[in-house]
């Protein structure tokens, strides 16, 4: 295995490429392969660069003509650049490694524009655009260009910088534009006396499997020797091509804190205020969110990392343990426990009796909605209407009817008439009174309350607040939050979360909150945890409904994700009776335990609570230990998790089991007082509910159901013929 290390001038190839997830994603494979066998490998067409420093090779990436060149000293691969292969070849034969003997480090040395001197790049590249480097300034002037043209293009860092020039005046700038397109100033692809003539050439001298013989010989010299100083890491990443390896055959909890070095530039950025990070399912965005807290702690910050879902704060405590074993300054907790312990302390005493809620909703239902209801009326159930007040009402912290009657309702697909609207916020307000006379209070009252008193002090408790999973969290829940930080202040408020993973009703708007994250919001798209073979399989599902992001129009459900490993393609069980379908399941849990995967980096997920309680006697009854995810603290052990699709929010395994995927084991059916747009609302949640589940998995997934499949996977598995 070949460690890999990144340089700067590598890294500014690729901006030309962020738009492009085929070229990222065919680049990714590439980068595993070479760490694997870099030579003789039929995948990569490895050859070295004539005319360029020796140990100088040139890969092959996809089917686009693009090629990675990289440098080899002793057993490391320095990745230099990337791009279509004419231009990457002639800046190939013009950089250089070199000693910088006035510190003794390894430097990247690229050629002057004017003077064709050789200069360290880090000097170029401060006062330089990144879209012409490849060309100097004599070879730009023989090409037409005059001395102007060339100043303007020295600024350019993108092609559209260029194209918005060349939309402006297209006479003046089409050979600059042909030059990025084409690599030749005339327009038309490179003849084959140039690029495919170098290819032939290369091809003559193969590189074979003898350049690796002996992975110990001093191919670099002095070379290796300045790459390995420490100092060197500034210009050279190191990214060892075993690290992932290894990683992967730990307990599933050291991956869960697992940190690419393309995220490290994220995790030291400096925000000027509050900031939001984004992306798919499995794009690391809570381990950029756990290493930034023990950034953040490390300078002395007092920080909160908070969430919705009960179990994941003592989860996401014993994975920063087990990283961060330094850092005391952070406290885990989730949101309602938090205020309500911020309360406590501000000598405010609420009661949070689950009975009594139960007891005041009940009775405020009896009340209103009578046979004449225009909630009656409309075929809503008595759980939509309890978190439309849950969701909507009280957690946008509505005080009006007027504000109710105006409300645009994001992340709820019913609509709501005024006449609804209007014996909602009565059902509403009855409600409140049962718990007043109870003397008891919701959870979402519990939120309110510490909003008020944390805007009436003046005292801040937290320097930083990290919300993760905020796509779950309530409007009311998000502004306590940013009212007990300053958010005015750098890396004060970070918001991380996925529309596309929200597992509850409604949703927020971080403008309607006065956060502004304008120039600071940050999507990832490379997805680290799952198999191209799973992710495609949730995408399959997920992507039928478009979602909720927190902005201000709604996300497309088909999204542009990357994804570096293969596997096994998941597992798809039906069967005829429950127990083949139980004993399947059991079969497949057995096979992965004897196949060398521990059992406690297995999860059986469920839509409910019952049918947790169920498999998991199900699977004790095979011998092996099993744990209810509620239990679960993220500490590694040999126990079976066993949980609902909502508490496997944020964690990981390397095999999930998903039973029961068949209308009844889904909930599927419409019931009797359901309406159309309510019903289809449901399966909207359902199938994202699905999706996370799905996202789990790491390594392998089966999905099973009893007769026909539910709705949610008809695109996977093809409507049944009825």
């Amino acid at each position: 295995m070949y460690d890999h290390r990144y340089t700067a001038t590598y890294q500014d190839c690729l901006e030309r490429y962020r738009g492009r997830a085929d070229v990222l994603a065919s680049l990714s494979e590439s980068l595993v392969e070479l760490a694997r066998q870099p030579f003789g490998n039929p995948k990569l067409e490895t050859h070295r660069v004539k005319r360029a420093a020796d140990d100088t090779f040139t890969s092959h990436v996809g089917n686009h003509g693009h090629r990675l060149i990289w440098r080899r000293v002793d057993n490391v691969l320095i990745l230099l650049l990337f791009g279509e292969h004419e231009a990457v070849y002639r800046r190939a034969e013009r950089l250089r490694l070199e000693i910088d003997d006035s510190q003794n480090v390894l430097r990247v040395y690229d050629q002057d524009p004017v003077t064709e001197r050789p200069v360290p790049y880090s000097e170029r590249r401060s006062g330089e655009g990144r879209l012409f480097m490849a060309w100097n300034d004599r070879e730009l002037t023989e090409f037409g260009l005059d001395a102007d043209q060339i100043s303007v293009l020295r600024r350019l860092d993108t092609e559209d910088e260029l194209i918005v020039l060349d939309d402006r005046h297209p006479d003046r700038w089409r050979t600059a534009l042909n030059l990025i397109t084409y690599a030749n100033p005339d327009g038309r692809a490179t003849s084959v006396g140039t690029a495919e003539a170098a290819e032939t050439e290369a091809a003559e001298t193969e590189v074979g499997e003898e350049v690796t013989a002996d992975p110990t010989m001093p191919a670099g010299g002095t070379l290796g020797a300045a790459l390995r100083d420490t100092r060197s890491h500034r210009e050279f990443v190191p990214v060892p091509a075993d690290e992932l390896a290894r990683v992967l055959a730990r307990p599933i909890e050291d991956w869960m804190v697992y940190l690419d070095p393309n995220q490290e530039s994220l995790v030291r950025r400096e925000m000027s205020g509050p900031a939001r990070v984004r992306g798919a399912a499995g794009t690391g965005k809570t381990v950029v969110a756990l290493h930034r807290a023990r950034r953040l702690a490390a300078a002395g910050k007092r920080v909160l990392v908070t969430t919705y879902v009960r179990n994941l704060p003592e989860v996401y405590r014993e994975l920063f343990g087990r990283f961060a074993p330094e850092c005391d300054g952070v406290e885990f907790s989730n949101v309602h426990r938090w205020a309500l312990g911020y309360l406590y302390r501000n000598d405010v005493r609420l009661k949070i009796d689950t009975e009594a809620i139960s007891r005041a909703w009940g009775a405020a239902c009896r009340r209103e909605l009578t046979d004449g209801s225009a909630l009656k009326r409309a075929g809503l159930t008595r759980g939509y209407l309890q978190q439309e007040i849950e969701w909507v009402i009280k957690g946008r912290a509505l005080t009006s009817l007027d504000d109710y009657l105006k409300l645009e309702r994001s992340g709820r697909g019913t609509p709501l008439g005024a006449d609804q609207r209007t014996a909602l916020w009565r059902l509403y307000e009855r409600y409140q009174r049962e718990l007043t006379s109870r003397r008891a209070c919701d959870f979402t009252d519990v939120l309110l309350r510490a909003a008020e008193v944390a805007s009436a002090s003046s005292e801040k408790p937290f320097d930083c607040v990290i919300v993760d999973e905020a796509q779950d969290l309530t409007e009311a829940a998000m502004r306590l939050l940013s009212q007990v930080v300053d958010t005015g202040a750098p890396d004060s408020f970070l918001v991380v979360g996925d529309g596309q993973q929200s597992v509850y009703p409604g949703g927020f708007s971080l403008g309607t909150l006065g956060i502004q994250i304008r120039g600071r919001s940050f999507v990832l798209t490379h997805n680290y945890r799952n198999t191209r073979e799973i992710y495609d399989l949730a995408a399959a599902v997920a992507e039928q409904s478009g979602f909720d992001d927190g902005g201000t129009q709604r996300e497309s459900g088909r999204r542009v994700v990357r994804l570096s490993r293969h596997g096994a393609a998941p597992v798809l069980s039906g069967h005829d009776t429950e127990d083949d379908h139980d004993l399947a399941l059991c079969a497949a849990i057995q096979a992965a335990v004897d196949g060398g995967t521990g059992s406690g980096d297995l999860a059986v997920l469920l839509p409910t609570n019952v049918m947790v309680r169920r498999y998991r006697e199900r699977i004790e009854s095979l011998g092996l230990p099993a744990q209810d995810l509620t239990k679960y603290n993220g500490e590694p052990n040999r126990y079976v998790k066993v949980g609902t699709y909502q508490r496997a929010k944020g964690l990981e395994f390397k095999h999930v089991f998903l039973p029961r995927l068949d209308p009844d084991g889904l909930h599927e059916a419409k019931q009797p007082s359901e309406d159309d747009d309510t019903y289809a609302e449901r399966l909207d949640l359902t199938r994202r509910q699905l999706f996370v589940a799905m996202t789990r998995a790491r390594d392998a997934l089966w999905l099973g159901w009893l007769g026909t499949p539910a709705q949610a996977l008809h695109t996977v598995v093809g409507k049944p013929v009825r």
